[in-house]
């Protein structure tokens, strides 16, 4: 019995599979994740979260963004897709 190795991916390789992609999924130390579906309650906090956010920036300089922009974290090499983000212009 031999046991499968588990394929890696470049960050190059991850992002050119999930432009094409018909669902979103995470990065992270070469492996591909897929990411379920959010319940309803949490879209719901995820959405009063940014809600009051942007109230609060507004006029500063940042930009919001919602769930679907993707971010790295560049400290980890984290590719992953935060239910609320903040850009500074």
């Amino acid at each position: 019995m031999t046991l499968a190795t588990k394929r890696t991916y470049t960050p190059e390789e991850y992002l050119a599979l999930e432009r094409k992609a018909e669902t979103k999924s995470e990065y992270v130390n070469g492996e591909i994740y897929a990411m379920a579906g959010a319940s309803r309650e949490h879209n719901y906090i995820a959405g009063d979260l940014f809600g009051e956010l942007r109230t609060q920036l507004q006029g500063r300089g940042c930009a919001l963004f919602m769930s679907d922009m993707r971010v790295c974290v560049s400290a980890t090499g984290l590719y992953t897709y935060p239910d609320v983000v903040s850009k500074t212009n």
